[in-house]
């Protein structure tokens, strides 16, 4: 690291909701902070950093550099202005944009080419819950570039999740989790519409999705070790069983008028599970008809 600079250093780029917070922890635990944004106006409202007009100048201040932004256009537009791409021979990118892992790599790649260090991590809650004890940082990268990141990664939230080596894998995960809260939230819109048709009080279904779903975590930790161990043997709930239950779900809407296009896409993909011979092992076999 460049003795002119120390690990209190840091320059951040993208000042957002989410940036404009990253940058505010940093100041309270007393790093001395270089901000760049597309817009100025939005850097003049963080006290206690240095504004840049120029994102090379922002970034020649620090070794480590966190970036923020909309999308990883917007992270190529970054770095496709940057000139002088000696500048960046050195430094450790800590980039918490969102992305696909493919996206991931691109940059991962890009940064190597030039000499650079990245890791690549992922957010998965508000602004306002960030720097807590409980907040969880996932991140994945050159193992020594994270060890070099770690102190300030920790400003960010205390529960750092290191993935491994390949930056792609804080993508993968960040999309697999959110795939899975986007399922189940749509899973639980459908139930509150079926609720108030069927005049089921909301504050009933509340309460008992409430008690059930420790349950209901338990069981989905148990197929992902299914599919981990690669045996569908019959452990907990057989194919067969959930292919009956979800043409009922199927039935239950068409009959009561609701959009039935998410509940019906669950009965076919069932449907085709059967039809493939996988009626007979475990529920965890679906991976073999989505992968």
């Amino acid at each position: 690291m460049n003795s002119k600079m120390g690990t209190k250093q840091i320059t951040v780029i993208g000042l957002g909701q989410m940036g404009t917070r990253l940058a505010e922890l940093l100041v309270a635990k007393g790093y001395k902070v270089s901000v760049w944004n597309r817009t100025r106006a939005k850097a003049d409202t963080i006290a206690g950093v240095q504004v840049y007009e120029d994102v090379q100048e922002a970034i020649r201040q620090s070794q480590l550099i966190v970036i923020c932004v909309l999308d990883y256009a917007a992270v190529d537009r970054v770095f496709d202005s940057i000139t002088d791409k000696a500048i960046l021979v050195g430094k450790t990118l800590i980039n918490f944009t969102t992305a696909d892992p493919q996206e991931a790599e691109a940059l991962e790649t890009s940064l190597a080419g030039v000499n650079a260090g990245y890791i690549n991590g992922a957010l998965q809650v508000a602004p306002d819950q960030m720097g807590l004890r409980e907040t969880t940082i996932i991140v994945s990268g050159n193992q020594d570039h994270f060890e070099s990141s770690r102190d300030t990664l920790a400003v960010f939230g205390g529960n750092i999740k290191y993935l491994g080596d390949r930056a792609a894998l804080a993508s993968a995960m960040d999309l697999a989790t959110l795939t899975w809260l986007y399922g189940s939230y749509t899973g639980l819109i459908h139930g509150i519409v079926l609720a108030q048709k069927t005049g089921l009080p909301l504050s009933a279904f509340n309460e008992i999705l409430g008690e059930i779903t420790p349950g209901f975590t338990e069981f989905f930790k148990h197929q992902i070790g299914v599919v981990e161990k690669g045996d569908f043997t019959i452990s907990q709930s057989p194919l067969a069983i959930s292919v009956a239950a979800t043409q009922r779900i199927h039935h239950a809407f068409r009959n009561a008028n609701i959009q039935p296009a998410f509940v019906k896409g669950i009965s076919d993909l069932l449907q085709q599970a059967e039809a493939q011979g996988l009626a007979d092992q475990e529920l965890a076999s679906l991976v073999k008809v989505i992968g």
